[in-house]
Protein backbone atom coordinates (compact mmCIF):
# COMPACT_ATOMS: atom_id res chain seq x y z
CA UNK A 1 0.00 0.00 0.00
CA UNK A 2 1.46 3.14 -1.08
CA UNK A 3 2.57 6.01 1.75
CA UNK A 4 -0.19 8.48 2.48
CA UNK A 5 1.80 11.51 1.59
CA UNK A 6 -0.86 14.00 3.35
CA UNK A 7 1.04 12.23 6.74
CA UNK A 8 3.21 15.01 8.51
CA UNK A 9 6.95 14.23 8.68
CA UNK A 10 9.20 14.15 11.36
CA UNK A 11 10.53 17.40 11.68
CA UNK A 12 7.41 19.45 10.12
CA UNK A 13 5.47 21.15 12.11
CA UNK A 14 3.18 19.07 15.32
CA UNK A 15 0.43 20.09 14.66
CA UNK A 16 -2.35 17.86 12.40
CA UNK A 17 -3.11 19.90 9.81
CA UNK A 18 -1.41 18.07 6.44
CA UNK A 19 0.44 19.98 3.93
CA UNK A 20 1.22 18.49 0.70
CA UNK A 21 -0.80 16.23 -1.76
CA UNK A 22 -1.31 12.54 -2.70
CA UNK A 23 -1.86 10.45 -5.18
CA UNK A 24 -5.21 9.73 -4.79
CA UNK A 25 -5.98 7.54 -7.93
CA UNK A 26 -2.89 5.68 -6.93
CA UNK A 27 -4.10 5.20 -3.03
CA UNK A 28 -7.73 4.15 -3.82
CA UNK A 29 -6.63 2.04 -6.07
CA UNK A 30 -4.40 0.25 -4.06
CA UNK A 31 -6.98 -0.27 -1.16
CA UNK A 32 -9.77 -1.36 -4.00
CA UNK A 33 -7.58 -4.06 -5.13
CA UNK A 34 -7.27 -5.12 -1.34
CA UNK A 35 -11.11 -4.68 -0.55
CA UNK A 36 -11.68 -6.91 -3.90
CA UNK A 37 -8.24 -9.48 -2.43
CA UNK A 38 -10.15 -9.68 0.92
CA UNK A 39 -13.35 -10.24 -0.25
CA UNK A 40 -13.07 -12.24 -3.86
CA UNK A 41 -9.94 -14.63 -2.95
CA UNK A 42 -11.66 -17.70 -1.96
CA UNK A 43 -9.90 -20.27 0.04
CA UNK A 44 -6.13 -19.84 -1.57
CA UNK A 45 -6.78 -16.03 -0.75
CA UNK A 46 -7.50 -16.69 2.70
CA UNK A 47 -4.56 -18.75 3.46
CA UNK A 48 -2.73 -16.24 1.89
CA UNK A 49 -4.46 -13.54 4.06
CA UNK A 50 -3.78 -15.55 6.91
CA UNK A 51 -0.27 -16.90 6.80
CA UNK A 52 0.68 -12.97 6.28
CA UNK A 53 -1.66 -12.40 9.49
CA UNK A 54 0.55 -9.96 11.43
CA UNK A 55 2.18 -8.37 8.28
CA UNK A 56 -1.13 -7.09 7.04
CA UNK A 57 -2.68 -6.48 10.61
CA UNK A 58 -0.08 -3.70 10.83
CA UNK A 59 -0.19 -2.35 7.52
CA UNK A 60 -3.82 -1.70 8.55
CA UNK A 61 -3.42 -0.13 11.36
CA UNK A 62 -0.74 2.31 9.96
CA UNK A 63 -2.71 3.21 6.97
CA UNK A 64 -5.57 3.52 9.72
CA UNK A 65 -3.53 6.55 11.09
CA UNK A 66 -2.56 7.90 8.15
CA UNK A 67 -5.86 8.32 6.97
CA UNK A 68 -7.10 9.41 10.05
CA UNK A 69 -4.66 12.52 9.31
CA UNK A 70 -6.14 12.92 6.44
CA UNK A 71 -9.62 13.04 7.65
CA UNK A 72 -8.53 15.86 9.85
CA UNK A 73 -7.88 17.63 7.16
CA UNK A 74 -11.22 17.43 5.25
CA UNK A 75 -9.92 14.64 2.95
CA UNK A 76 -12.54 12.00 4.29
CA UNK A 77 -12.36 9.38 0.94
CA UNK A 78 -9.11 7.27 1.77
CA UNK A 79 -10.39 6.55 5.07
CA UNK A 80 -14.21 5.79 4.07
CA UNK A 81 -12.29 3.09 1.66
CA UNK A 82 -9.83 1.86 3.68
CA UNK A 83 -12.74 1.38 6.53
CA UNK A 84 -14.36 -1.05 3.78
CA UNK A 85 -11.02 -2.62 3.29
CA UNK A 86 -10.68 -3.12 7.08
CA UNK A 87 -13.94 -4.64 7.38
CA UNK A 88 -13.52 -7.15 4.40
CA UNK A 89 -9.80 -8.18 5.85
CA UNK A 90 -11.83 -8.85 9.62
CA UNK A 91 -14.48 -10.56 7.35
CA UNK A 92 -11.56 -12.77 5.63
CA UNK A 93 -10.41 -13.80 8.58
CA UNK A 94 -13.27 -14.47 10.75
CA UNK A 95 -12.45 -11.48 13.20
CA UNK A 96 -16.25 -10.37 13.98
CA UNK A 97 -15.22 -8.70 17.34
CA UNK A 98 -13.18 -6.50 15.68
CA UNK A 99 -15.06 -5.48 12.84
CA UNK A 100 -17.83 -4.58 15.26
CA UNK A 101 -15.09 -1.70 17.25
CA UNK A 102 -14.06 -0.33 13.46
CA UNK A 103 -18.27 -0.57 12.78
CA UNK A 104 -19.25 1.53 15.87
CA UNK A 105 -15.52 3.92 16.02
CA UNK A 106 -14.01 3.57 12.50
CA UNK A 107 -15.08 7.15 11.55
CA UNK A 108 -14.07 9.10 15.09
CA UNK A 109 -12.00 11.78 13.57
CA UNK A 110 -11.36 13.51 16.78
CA UNK A 111 -7.32 12.96 17.84
CA UNK A 112 -8.16 11.16 21.22
CA UNK A 113 -10.71 9.01 19.72
CA UNK A 114 -9.17 7.07 16.79
CA UNK A 115 -6.25 6.84 18.98
CA UNK A 116 -8.50 4.82 21.85
CA UNK A 117 -9.97 2.85 18.63
CA UNK A 118 -6.06 1.29 17.58
CA UNK A 119 -5.88 0.96 21.39
CA UNK A 120 -9.22 -0.96 21.49
CA UNK A 121 -8.07 -2.92 18.12
CA UNK A 122 -4.65 -4.09 19.95
CA UNK A 123 -7.08 -5.24 23.06
CA UNK A 124 -9.05 -7.47 20.53
CA UNK A 125 -6.11 -8.98 18.78
CA UNK A 126 -4.28 -9.31 22.15
CA UNK A 127 -7.19 -11.62 23.36
CA UNK A 128 -8.25 -12.96 20.32
CA UNK A 129 -5.34 -14.02 18.54
CA UNK A 130 -2.35 -14.08 21.52
CA UNK A 131 0.00 -15.85 19.12
CA UNK A 132 0.05 -12.78 16.39
CA UNK A 133 1.28 -10.40 19.54
CA UNK A 134 4.94 -10.72 18.77
CA UNK A 135 5.23 -10.76 15.31
CA UNK A 136 2.98 -7.64 15.09
CA UNK A 137 4.63 -5.75 17.69
CA UNK A 138 8.11 -6.17 16.26
CA UNK A 139 6.37 -4.66 12.92
CA UNK A 140 4.81 -1.78 14.67
CA UNK A 141 7.51 -1.05 17.24
CA UNK A 142 9.90 -0.49 14.35
CA UNK A 143 7.46 1.69 12.45
CA UNK A 144 8.35 4.46 15.62
CA UNK A 145 10.73 4.98 13.22
CA UNK A 146 8.77 6.18 10.28
CA UNK A 147 9.09 9.71 9.07
CA UNK A 148 5.34 10.02 9.06
CA UNK A 149 4.05 11.28 12.31
CA UNK A 150 -0.16 9.44 11.63
CA UNK A 151 1.85 6.59 11.32
CA UNK A 152 4.12 6.77 14.29
CA UNK A 153 1.03 7.89 15.83
CA UNK A 154 -0.85 4.52 15.04
CA UNK A 155 2.11 2.46 16.13
CA UNK A 156 2.50 3.84 19.36
CA UNK A 157 -1.27 3.43 20.39
CA UNK A 158 -0.75 -0.06 19.33
CA UNK A 159 2.32 -0.32 21.00
CA UNK A 160 1.25 0.57 23.87
CA UNK A 161 -1.86 -1.83 24.54
CA UNK A 162 0.17 -4.75 23.23
CA UNK A 163 2.39 -4.35 26.46
CA UNK A 164 0.08 -5.35 28.72
CA UNK A 165 -0.10 -8.75 27.11
CA UNK A 166 3.29 -9.47 26.50
CA UNK A 167 3.82 -11.65 29.48
CA UNK A 168 5.15 -14.83 28.64
CA UNK A 169 7.25 -13.13 26.13
CA UNK A 170 9.70 -11.57 28.04
CA UNK A 171 12.03 -11.01 24.61
CA UNK A 172 9.20 -9.29 23.23
CA UNK A 173 9.01 -6.91 26.38
CA UNK A 174 12.76 -6.27 26.27
CA UNK A 175 12.41 -5.14 22.97
CA UNK A 176 8.90 -2.76 23.08
CA UNK A 177 10.59 -1.56 26.54
CA UNK A 178 13.27 -0.12 24.38
CA UNK A 179 11.70 0.74 21.91
CA UNK A 180 9.42 3.29 23.59
CA UNK A 181 11.93 4.20 26.19
CA UNK A 182 13.55 5.50 22.98
CA UNK A 183 10.84 7.06 21.66
CA UNK A 184 9.82 9.18 24.15
CA UNK A 185 11.57 11.97 22.79
CA UNK A 186 9.53 11.77 19.87
CA UNK A 187 8.52 15.00 17.45
CA UNK A 188 4.63 13.96 18.50
CA UNK A 189 3.38 14.91 21.94
CA UNK A 190 0.78 11.90 21.20
CA UNK A 191 3.68 9.36 20.62
CA UNK A 192 5.97 10.38 23.67
CA UNK A 193 2.50 10.38 26.33
CA UNK A 194 1.73 6.99 24.51
CA UNK A 195 5.40 5.26 24.70
CA UNK A 196 4.99 6.60 28.36
CA UNK A 197 1.25 5.22 29.13
CA UNK A 198 2.84 1.60 27.67
CA UNK A 199 5.86 1.86 29.75
CA UNK A 200 3.06 2.00 33.06
CA UNK A 201 0.93 -0.93 31.49
CA UNK A 202 4.45 -3.40 31.91
CA UNK A 203 2.83 -6.95 33.19
CA UNK A 204 3.22 -6.23 36.82
CA UNK A 205 5.24 -9.62 37.35
CA UNK A 206 7.73 -7.76 35.58
CA UNK A 207 7.35 -4.14 36.45
CA UNK A 208 10.27 -3.85 39.37
CA UNK A 209 12.68 -4.95 36.65
CA UNK A 210 11.99 -1.90 35.01
CA UNK A 211 10.98 0.91 37.41
CA UNK A 212 14.47 2.74 37.51
CA UNK A 213 13.87 3.50 33.30
CA UNK A 214 10.13 4.03 33.72
CA UNK A 215 10.53 6.83 36.65
CA UNK A 216 13.82 8.17 34.54
CA UNK A 217 11.16 8.54 31.63
CA UNK A 218 8.71 10.27 33.87
CA UNK A 219 10.86 12.54 35.24
CA UNK A 220 11.86 13.95 32.29
CA UNK A 221 8.32 14.10 30.94
CA UNK A 222 7.08 16.09 34.06
CA UNK A 223 9.39 19.08 32.20
CA UNK A 224 7.89 18.81 28.94
CA UNK A 225 6.16 21.58 26.50
CA UNK A 226 2.95 20.00 26.06
CA UNK A 227 0.18 20.08 28.57
CA UNK A 228 -0.71 16.48 27.57
CA UNK A 229 2.33 14.92 28.03
CA UNK A 230 2.47 16.57 31.51
CA UNK A 231 -0.50 15.25 32.31
CA UNK A 232 0.28 11.57 31.39
CA UNK A 233 3.52 11.79 32.86
CA UNK A 234 2.49 13.31 36.36
CA UNK A 235 -0.81 10.90 36.46
CA UNK A 236 1.85 7.59 35.87
CA UNK A 237 3.78 9.21 38.74
CA UNK A 238 1.60 8.23 41.02
CA UNK A 239 0.48 4.67 39.33
CA UNK A 240 4.33 3.80 39.93
CA UNK A 241 5.04 5.42 43.09
CA UNK A 242 2.29 3.04 44.59
CA UNK A 243 4.18 0.29 44.16
CA UNK A 244 8.00 1.24 43.42
CA UNK A 245 11.34 0.01 45.60
CA UNK A 246 13.02 2.61 47.80
CA UNK A 247 16.29 1.90 46.15
CA UNK A 248 14.59 3.45 42.57
CA UNK A 249 13.33 6.63 43.90
CA UNK A 250 15.66 7.81 46.28
CA UNK A 251 18.31 8.83 44.03
CA UNK A 252 15.45 10.81 42.02
CA UNK A 253 13.59 11.80 44.97
CA UNK A 254 14.95 15.32 44.99
CA UNK A 255 14.38 16.30 41.58
CA UNK A 256 11.05 14.45 41.66
CA UNK A 257 9.36 16.41 44.52
CA UNK A 258 10.70 20.11 42.68
CA UNK A 259 9.35 19.24 39.34
CA UNK A 260 6.07 18.08 41.31
CA UNK A 261 6.16 21.11 42.96
CA UNK A 262 6.35 23.28 39.85
CA UNK A 263 3.24 21.45 38.41
CA UNK A 264 0.73 22.37 41.11
CA UNK A 265 0.64 25.62 39.74
CA UNK A 266 -0.59 25.02 36.95
CA UNK A 267 -3.58 26.02 35.29
CA UNK A 268 -4.87 22.58 34.70
CA UNK A 269 -6.77 20.93 37.53
CA UNK A 270 -6.12 17.98 36.82
CA UNK A 271 -2.27 18.58 36.52
CA UNK A 272 -2.77 20.29 40.03
CA UNK A 273 -4.88 17.75 41.53
CA UNK A 274 -2.26 14.59 40.24
CA UNK A 275 0.82 17.09 41.23
CA UNK A 276 -0.01 17.19 44.64
CA UNK A 277 -0.98 13.81 44.99
CA UNK A 278 2.15 12.53 43.61
CA UNK A 279 3.75 14.93 46.52
CA UNK A 280 1.85 12.89 48.73
CA UNK A 281 2.83 9.94 47.56
CA UNK A 282 6.60 10.62 48.00
CA UNK A 283 5.79 10.89 51.24
CA UNK A 284 7.14 7.09 51.94
CA UNK A 285 10.44 7.52 50.80
CA UNK A 286 11.63 10.72 52.47
CA UNK A 287 13.32 8.76 55.33
CA UNK A 288 16.81 7.60 56.27
CA UNK A 289 19.54 9.86 54.30
CA UNK A 290 16.91 11.23 52.48
CA UNK A 291 14.66 12.47 55.17
CA UNK A 292 16.05 16.04 55.72
CA UNK A 293 16.44 17.01 52.55
CA UNK A 294 12.78 15.48 51.56
CA UNK A 295 11.91 17.83 54.76
CA UNK A 296 12.64 20.84 53.12
CA UNK A 297 10.42 20.02 50.57
CA UNK A 298 7.58 19.26 52.84
CA UNK A 299 7.99 22.83 54.34
CA UNK A 300 8.30 24.60 51.32
CA UNK A 301 4.95 22.84 49.68
CA UNK A 302 2.89 23.27 53.12
CA UNK A 303 1.91 26.65 52.68
CA UNK A 304 0.45 26.14 49.32
CA UNK A 305 -1.48 22.72 50.42
CA UNK A 306 -3.30 24.83 52.44
CA UNK A 307 -3.87 27.42 50.05
CA UNK A 308 -5.41 24.77 47.65
CA UNK A 309 -7.58 23.02 50.49
CA UNK A 310 -9.79 25.54 48.83
CA UNK A 311 -9.08 25.87 45.29
CA UNK A 312 -11.99 26.01 42.90
CA UNK A 313 -11.71 22.63 41.46
CA UNK A 314 -13.21 19.49 44.14
CA UNK A 315 -10.37 17.25 42.99
CA UNK A 316 -7.48 19.65 43.59
CA UNK A 317 -9.14 20.27 47.07
CA UNK A 318 -9.17 16.51 47.76
CA UNK A 319 -5.92 15.88 46.53
CA UNK A 320 -4.44 18.55 49.31
CA UNK A 321 -6.50 16.87 51.89
CA UNK A 322 -4.69 13.58 51.70
CA UNK A 323 -1.43 15.15 50.82
CA UNK A 324 -1.46 17.19 54.06
CA UNK A 325 -2.41 13.72 55.99
CA UNK A 326 0.84 12.07 54.04
CA UNK A 327 3.70 14.61 54.99
CA UNK A 328 2.11 15.55 58.07
CA UNK A 329 3.78 12.07 59.21
CA UNK A 330 7.30 13.17 58.02
CA UNK A 331 6.94 16.60 59.61
CA UNK A 332 6.22 14.64 62.91
CA UNK A 333 4.26 17.83 64.19
CA UNK A 334 1.75 16.36 67.38
CA UNK A 335 -1.14 17.95 67.38
CA UNK A 336 -1.87 18.46 63.69
CA UNK A 337 -3.52 14.71 63.04
CA UNK A 338 -6.10 16.22 65.66
CA UNK A 339 -6.91 18.77 62.97
CA UNK A 340 -7.06 16.31 59.90
CA UNK A 341 -9.73 14.52 61.66
CA UNK A 342 -12.00 18.15 62.30
CA UNK A 343 -15.20 18.87 60.43
CA UNK A 344 -13.53 22.31 59.15
CA UNK A 345 -10.41 20.24 57.50
CA UNK A 346 -13.17 18.04 55.20
CA UNK A 347 -16.07 20.72 54.72
CA UNK A 348 -15.86 22.59 51.21
CA UNK A 349 -17.64 26.01 53.02
CA UNK A 350 -15.52 28.78 53.23
CA UNK A 351 -16.12 29.84 56.80
CA UNK A 352 -15.46 25.95 57.92
CA UNK A 353 -12.06 26.55 55.27
CA UNK A 354 -11.33 30.22 57.55
CA UNK A 355 -11.81 28.46 60.48
CA UNK A 356 -9.55 25.27 59.82
CA UNK A 357 -6.61 28.25 59.00
CA UNK A 358 -6.81 29.63 62.44
CA UNK A 359 -6.35 26.30 64.16
CA UNK A 360 -3.65 25.57 61.73
CA UNK A 361 -1.58 28.76 62.47
CA UNK A 362 -1.74 28.21 65.94
CA UNK A 363 -0.16 24.78 65.76
CA UNK A 364 2.83 26.18 63.30
CA UNK A 365 3.21 29.02 65.64
CA UNK A 366 3.48 26.61 68.86
CA UNK A 367 5.07 23.80 67.15
CA UNK A 368 7.18 25.20 63.44
CA UNK A 369 8.16 28.97 64.98
CA UNK A 370 11.27 28.97 62.93
CA UNK A 371 9.16 28.39 59.89
CA UNK A 372 7.36 31.13 60.44
CA UNK A 373 9.63 33.39 57.81
CA UNK A 374 9.51 31.55 55.20
CA UNK A 375 6.19 30.07 55.27
CA UNK A 376 5.19 34.47 55.39
CA UNK A 377 7.41 34.90 52.27
CA UNK A 378 5.82 31.95 50.53
CA UNK A 379 2.61 32.56 51.42
CA UNK A 380 2.81 36.23 50.20
CA UNK A 381 3.94 34.97 46.34
CA UNK A 382 0.02 34.01 46.19
CA UNK A 383 -1.09 37.55 46.27
CA UNK A 384 -0.68 37.84 42.30
CA UNK A 385 -1.78 33.78 41.46
CA UNK A 386 -4.09 33.47 38.54
CA UNK A 387 -6.86 32.25 40.37
CA UNK A 388 -8.65 34.56 42.90
CA UNK A 389 -10.26 32.68 45.31
CA UNK A 390 -6.13 31.75 45.92
CA UNK A 391 -5.63 35.25 45.95
CA UNK A 392 -7.91 34.91 48.87
CA UNK A 393 -6.90 32.15 50.78
CA UNK A 394 -3.15 33.41 50.60
CA UNK A 395 -4.29 37.32 52.41
CA UNK A 396 -6.48 35.12 55.03
CA UNK A 397 -3.14 32.74 55.84
CA UNK A 398 -0.88 34.95 55.98
CA UNK A 399 -3.40 37.67 58.02
CA UNK A 400 -3.98 34.85 60.63
CA UNK A 401 -0.15 34.22 60.93
CA UNK A 402 0.86 37.27 61.41
CA UNK A 403 -1.83 38.41 63.82
CA UNK A 404 -1.04 35.08 66.23
CA UNK A 405 2.46 35.37 66.08
CA UNK A 406 4.14 37.40 68.61
CA UNK A 407 7.42 37.34 66.72
CA UNK A 408 8.07 41.46 66.81
CA UNK A 409 10.78 40.59 63.83
CA UNK A 410 8.39 38.82 61.88
CA UNK A 411 5.71 41.68 62.34
CA UNK A 412 8.66 44.29 61.55
CA UNK A 413 9.32 42.34 58.56
CA UNK A 414 5.54 41.79 56.94
CA UNK A 415 2.77 43.94 58.38
CA UNK A 416 3.24 47.00 56.36
CA UNK A 417 3.79 44.84 53.65
CA UNK A 418 1.10 42.60 54.10
CA UNK A 419 -1.30 45.90 55.67
CA UNK A 420 -0.68 47.80 52.15
CA UNK A 421 -1.51 44.96 50.04
CA UNK A 422 -4.93 44.15 51.85
CA UNK A 423 -5.92 47.83 52.00
CA UNK A 424 -5.31 48.13 48.18
CA UNK A 425 -7.01 44.88 47.12
CA UNK A 426 -9.92 45.81 49.27
CA UNK A 427 -10.47 48.88 46.80
CA UNK A 428 -9.11 47.59 43.69
CA UNK A 429 -9.44 43.76 43.11
CA UNK A 430 -12.45 42.99 40.70
CA UNK A 431 -12.84 39.82 42.46
CA UNK A 432 -15.89 39.66 44.97
CA UNK A 433 -14.02 36.82 47.38
CA UNK A 434 -11.03 38.61 47.30
CA UNK A 435 -12.46 42.29 48.27
CA UNK A 436 -14.71 40.39 51.37
CA UNK A 437 -11.33 38.23 52.23
CA UNK A 438 -9.54 42.09 52.59
CA UNK A 439 -12.24 42.92 54.99
CA UNK A 440 -12.14 40.38 57.49
CA UNK A 441 -8.35 40.29 56.74
CA UNK A 442 -8.27 44.31 57.96
CA UNK A 443 -10.21 43.30 61.00
CA UNK A 444 -7.67 41.23 61.91
CA UNK A 445 -4.90 43.00 61.33
CA UNK A 446 -6.32 46.03 63.47
CA UNK A 447 -7.36 44.17 66.43
CA UNK A 448 -4.10 42.37 66.86
CA UNK A 449 -1.38 43.09 69.31
CA UNK A 450 0.72 43.40 66.33
CA UNK A 451 -1.14 46.67 64.85
CA UNK A 452 0.06 48.46 68.34
CA UNK A 453 3.62 46.96 67.79
CA UNK A 454 4.19 48.36 64.79
CA UNK A 455 2.63 51.51 64.94
CA UNK A 456 4.76 52.10 68.14
CA UNK A 457 7.58 50.44 66.17
CA UNK A 458 7.11 53.21 63.29
CA UNK A 459 6.77 56.33 65.57
CA UNK A 460 10.01 55.35 67.31
CA UNK A 461 12.10 55.07 64.12
CA UNK A 462 10.13 58.65 62.69
CA UNK A 463 10.88 59.80 66.19
CA UNK A 464 14.44 58.74 65.76
CA UNK A 465 14.88 60.25 62.46
CA UNK A 466 13.36 63.71 63.47
CA UNK A 467 15.88 63.95 66.59
CA UNK A 468 18.60 63.69 64.04
CA UNK A 469 17.22 66.16 61.47
CA UNK A 470 17.45 68.41 64.69
CA UNK A 471 20.50 67.23 65.73
CA UNK A 472 21.86 68.26 62.02
CA UNK A 473 20.41 71.95 62.37
CA UNK A 474 21.66 72.99 65.38
CA UNK A 475 25.11 71.94 64.16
Amino acid sequence: MPVLKGDLEKGESSSHSTDGHIDNDILQAAIFALTAFFRGGGKVGKRAVEHSYSAVLAALLLQLGSCHGLASSGQQEPLRALLIAFQAFCECVGDLEMGKILARDGEQKENEKWINLIGDLAVCISLKRPKEVPAICLILSKSLNQPQQFQREAAAAAVSEFVRYSDGFDSLLEELVEALCWHVSDDSPTVRRLCLKGLVQIPSIHVHHYTTEVLGVILALLDDSDESVQLTAVSCSLMVLESSPNDAVEPILFNLSVRLRNLQICMNPKIRANAFAAFGALSKYGVGAQHEAFLEQVHATMPRLVLHLHDDDLIVRQACRNTLKSITLTMEVEGMLTLFNAHCFNSDHRSDYEDFVRDLTRQCIQNLAPRIDTYLASIIQAYDAPWPVIQANAIYFSSCMLCLSDDQRISALYYAQLFGTVLAKMSQSPDAIVRATCSSAMCLLLKSTNSLSWRTARLDRLDLIRKGHDSEASK
